[in-house]
């Protein structure tokens, strides 16, 4: 099979290029041709095409969410509703992310839902820790972490705040602090226990990860992301909301906020999202969580195996 890749930057670290990377190399390492744009079998479209495609051959289309900013919806979303209308099939990140689509797109010919996926290392703490983070080990009990590239989706002031909510009362008698990851923080919260790396490469996130006992991600409406999946990997808790697909995600490995609203797959604006109430969380149950196969959930050959099948079936008309 040659599998031709478009909507793609392989050498960009925003999250569907990151994994777009990942899936490409898995395929490759299962014979998978990844083809330029003038010899290839089937093409697979992160979003909507940076290419010229060819009208006689099957295209899918990989989708997470779609504009949903009510002044945005229709405009900005015209070439991704025309590509959902043509292509032979429709891969969603999350059921979360489909729900959304289906019910204002009506269902695509043929669809699977897929979230994405990463290496699973063996075991926790198997890197050798730079001085910083070997330090940050040995003074605190507790090592809360978030990490996006930061914008109000996101909720970094939320993370914040239910942090704050569990040093002082889940974990009032151990030392506990926050580690912040990710570029253009829109908080900076003045506590010497908060620590704000900036960006990362993805060496360094994983050691953050690697010493990490639990994440706080709150982001409204999220859909499938590729850090809560690297935390998970790392046997990492995962804290987050109701609302999106993370949840999908962290499944029994981590605790799930109730919201205040009610979604209704209507368009909504992200970067406004309502308030939640961080104090309802009143326990963390850290050695509860065993992450039972992780491989079979987010390692990346069982992502990879899924998503050649499916583009199998589409090459093979079924």
């Amino acid at each position: 099979m040659k599998v031709h890749f478009s909507g793609v930057n392989f050498s960009a670290r925003t999250g569907p290029n990151v994994f777009a990377r990942r899936l490409a190399i898995g395929m490759s390492n299962k014979g998978i041709t990844i083809a330029d744009n003038d010899d290839y079998d089937v093409a697979l479209v992160f979003i909507e095409p940076n290419s010229e495609l060819k009208s006689e051959l099957p295209v899918v289309q990989r989708l997470d969410g779609i504009w949903s900013k009510p002044e945005e919806f229709q405009v900005k979303n015209v070439q991704i509703h025309n590509l959902y209308e043509r292509a032979n099939g429709v891969i969603f990140q999350s059921q979360f992310d489909k729900d959304f689509i289906v019910n204002h797109w009506g269902e695509p010919k043929r669809s699977s839902v897929i979230h994405n996926g990463v290496e699973i290392p063996e075991l926790k703490n198997t890197f050798q820790l730079v001085d910083a983070l070997a330090d940050l080990r040995q003074r605190y009990q507790i090592l809360f972490v978030c990490s996006a590239n930061w914008h109000r989706q996101k909720r970094l002031q939320e993370n914040i705040e239910l942090f704050l909510h569990l040093r002082n009362n889940v974990f009032s008698q151990k030392t506990c602090a926050l580690i912040v990851m990710g570029s253009n923080p829109d908080v900076k919260f003045a506590d010497p226990h908060v620590f704000y790396t900036g960006s990362l490469d993805e060496e360094m996130c994983n050691q953050v990860f690697s010493v990490s006992d639990v994440m706080l991600h709150l982001a409204y409406a999220d859909h499938c992301p590729n850090t809560v999946i690297e935390a998970l990997s790392h046997r990492v808790p995962v804290i987050c909301s109701e609302i999106g697909g993370t949840k999908e995600l962290v499944g029994s490995d981590g605790c799930v906020l109730r919201e205040h609203s009610v979604f209704t797959n209507e368009p909504f604006d992200y970067d406004n999202p309502p308030s939640i109430d961080i104090s309802q969380l009143k326990s963390v149950p850290l050695k509860s969580f065993n992450f039972d196969d992780l491989n079979g959930r987010i390692g990346i050959e069982g992502v990879v195996n899924r998503y050649i099948e499916f583009l199998q079936q589409i090459l093979d008309g079924k």
